[in-house]
């Protein structure tokens, strides 16, 4: 007889309902995996023809598919040789703060100190802007790539080391609110980094390992000195189920309630939807998009990372 295909997924339990979803998914050739407190569930491989009969149980709550997850990629415009003059180019970051309002708080002295933010992606390299004590501390690694001390931590994509400068860079000689505009600096420059590696070098992840990293923030958040105040997604996933059930959005609202501002990627390709990408499309996060100096809907958002 030739083996039943099995597929990843991700079970979420029914409330009060002890073991008996594990139990159950092993009754029916399924391998259970590793447990996810956030969303009370757990990683699983079932087989295929029985997924609908897990579905009609009264003590799974909901099965979705533990599917891959790309992070949004970032933009190769480049600055067209030459000396880059971040005041020539509407879409610098210098701008950009000043568009936002950034650039008026900063002046006003809210720079983000005291505020951790957690950013959950392919980990980040420690480059000028993101070097100075205790800019960057590092949660645990759990990326396919945790195993090679190498690359443990380290951004092998370039997308985490990205977002880390956009969200709190600062040059070294940097001052909020000061006039060095060749000198970068991120929108909340005082803030403090705590980054948890998920993607590697394909810039791809499971959703299991995004679940597993915001259940690290949530259960953390406090630890050592911490004060993780929000939490960035630059990444998402097609918005077909209803938020309610959904685990990745499941999860993120569990951080939002514990008092974690979470920041998500509106999307950019939209996987051929018109609603806003897993899990941005949760009414209680902050999602993100793009638009142009004019505030118009930016057509350029699938090149630019949100």
């Amino acid at each position: 007889m030739p083996a039943r295909e099995l597929v990843d997924v991700i079970v979420r339990s029914a409330p009060g309902s002890g073991t008996a979803a594990r139990a159950t998914v092993t009754d029916l050739g399924g391998r259970v995996g590793q447990s996810i407190r956030i969303i009370r569930g757990f990683a699983a491989s079932v087989p295929a023809d029985v997924i609908e009969e897990l579905r009609s149980l009264g003590a799974i709550h909901s099965i979705s598919p533990d599917t891959s997850i790309r992070l949004f990629g970032s933009s190769d415009r480049q600055s067209g040789g030459g000396e880059f003059d971040p005041k020539k180019d509407a879409g610098s970051l210098l701008n950009t703060r000043t568009s936002i309002g950034a650039d008026y708080l900063l002046h006003r002295g809210l720079t983000g100190k005291g505020v951790d933010i957690a950013l959950i992606d392919s980990g980040v390299v420690p480059v000028n802007g993101l070097t100075s004590a205790a800019k960057v501390i590092e949660g645990p690694d759990l990326s396919f790539e945790s195993q090679a001390e190498s690359l443990r931590h380290l951004d092998t994509y370039g997308h985490g080391t990205h977002m880390a400068g956009i969200i709190a860079g600062k040059d070294d000689g940097a001052a909020a609110g000061g006039k060095k505009e060749k000198a970068f600096m991120g929108i909340a420059p005082d803030a403090r980094l705590v980054s948890v590696k998920v993607a590697s070098a394909t810039g791809a992840t499971d959703v299991s390992q995004v679940l597993a990293a915001i259940d690290w923030v949530v259960q953390h958040r406090r630890d050592n000195g911490m004060n993780v105040r929000v939490l960035n997604l630059s990444f998402g996933t097609d918005g077909t189920q209803d938020y309610t059930v959904d685990p990745l959005t499941y999860a993120a609202e569990v951080a939002w309630r514990k008092g974690i501002v979470v920041v998500a990627a509106g999307g950019n390709a939209g996987y051929g939807s018109p609603q806003l990408n897993n899990p941005a499309y949760d009414p209680y996060l902050l999602a993100v998009g793009a638009d142009d100096a004019n505030g118009t809907l930016s057509t350029a958002d699938d090149v630019v990372p949100d």
